[in-house]
């Protein structure tokens, strides 16, 4: 009977195949990665504190001082200087003679404005007609009189002027003349000397300043 049973023990191991009595290794798995550990997240910003009240003022407490501005400086125009002789303003007069000589006879106007020493100023209008309705003005203006000593004067004189000659045609043309010159007291000054380009017309006007005592 032993026979028999190490007969077929001899038999079943010989019919096992060989994998079956070495069997494969089972797979290895492979290691495991570490948990990467997620960013930190941004810092909170603390928030802005809101603004300060301000403090109610209570019945006799003194509420706080209020800067003060520092003040706004104003340009203020420096007073126009005073007259070089004494205090008192004086009067200039100013004669203006025109003479023209158109159509050969010399024609003479004067005309005479008072004004003061001190940015003193004057004017003369005049108009005439001709006989066929043509006006004829005849005007001076003084300006920004100036006092410059006891003797000399400084003046803007400004002149409109037009002829006129009854048996003259054409008539003469209008002429101004403007000048800003000095004038000492009493003598002569000429501004103006003009020629007409069509004829044998000739102008000429002077101005006198007199300084009144």
């Amino acid at each position: 009977m032993k026979k028999v049973l190490l007969v077929a023990s001899l038999a079943v191991a010989l019919a096992t195949p060989v994998w079956a009595q070495n069997p494969a290794p089972a797979p290895v798995a492979p290691p495991a990665r570490p948990a990467q550990a997620p960013p930190p997240a941004p810092a909170a910003q603390p928030a802005p504190a809101p603004p300060a009240a301000p403090a109610a003022s209570r019945p006799g407490q003194a509420r706080p001082a209020t800067p003060a501005r520092a003040p706004v400086a104003v340009a203020v125009p420096a007073p126009p200087p005073v007259p070089g002789s004494g205090a008192t303003p004086r009067n200039v007069k100013f004669d203006i003679t025109i003479t023209d000589t158109a159509g050969g006879k010399p024609i003479t106007k004067a005309l005479s404005v008072t004004v003061s020493n001190y940015s003193g100023t004057g004017s003369i209008r005049s108009t005439g007609v001709r006989p066929d309705g043509t006006p004829v003005p005849l005007n001076v203006d003084i300006r920004n009189v100036t006092w410059h000593s006891d003797t000399v004067v400084r003046a803007s004189v400004n002149v409109e002027y037009q002829a006129y000659v009854p048996d003259a045609k054409p008539q003469p043309g209008l002429m101004t003349a403007s000048s800003n010159s000095v004038f000492e007291d009493g003598r002569r000054t000429q501004i103006l000397q003009t020629a007409d380009p069509t004829s044998d017309r000739r102008t000429t006007i002077e101005v006198t300043a007199t300084i009144l005592k």
